[in-house]
């Protein structure tokens, strides 16, 4: 069962899936249609989901799943995760690699790759005040505090030593 991404529970599992480059406007309402065709058959041992889906700043795809009703198994994340490859092929874009950084600078979002990424703090174009998206949370609640913050209250902190 697919919930508007409002609707859905606080408490929902999240996974986010950043892109390396901006998905063109023209490109987002079939990505929207084969994300909710994948989450309308989406099930764990054979048990529907809650889940809701939505795309944020033309980079983010963020999944929702609400566990209170039915957690996802080892299977249906695999599922997910062959979906999302599948997405990677389609649109040309990478979504499950880590090593993209998105940051941003003068409120525009960049994706760069760790080594980049680790250059720029060297250069002191990158400090501790520099706003970065920290896709490791893992609930909805997050999204509002948690996921756009300073590099001094994510997991990109390590990066600064």
């Amino acid at each position: 069962m697919i919930f508007s991404f409002e609707k859905i529970r606080d408490e929902s599992r999240i996974w986010i899936f950043q892109s390396n480059r901006l998905i063109p406007d023209s490109h987002i309402e079939l990505l929207e249609n084969k994300i909710s065709n994948f989450l309308i058959s989406w099930t764990s041992h054979g048990n529907e989901l809650a889940v809701s889906s939505k795309i944020e700043y033309n980079l983010f795809l963020i999944i929702a799943l609400d566990q209170s009703q039915s957690a996802a198994s080892g299977c249906s994340i695999d599922k997910l995760v062959a979906f999302i490859k599948k997405l990677e092929n389609e649109f040309k874009i990478r979504l499950l690699d880590r090593l993209d950084i998105s940051y941003k600078n003068n409120d525009k979002i960049s994706v760069v790759r760790l080594d980049d990424f680790k250059r720029k703090i060297l250069e002191k174009k990158i400090n501790n005040d520099t706003i970065v998206f920290n896709n490791l949370i893992n609930l909805k609640a997050d999204l509002a505090n948690n996921w756009e913050v300073p590099i001094s209250r994510s997991w990109h902190k390590k990066l600064m030593k």
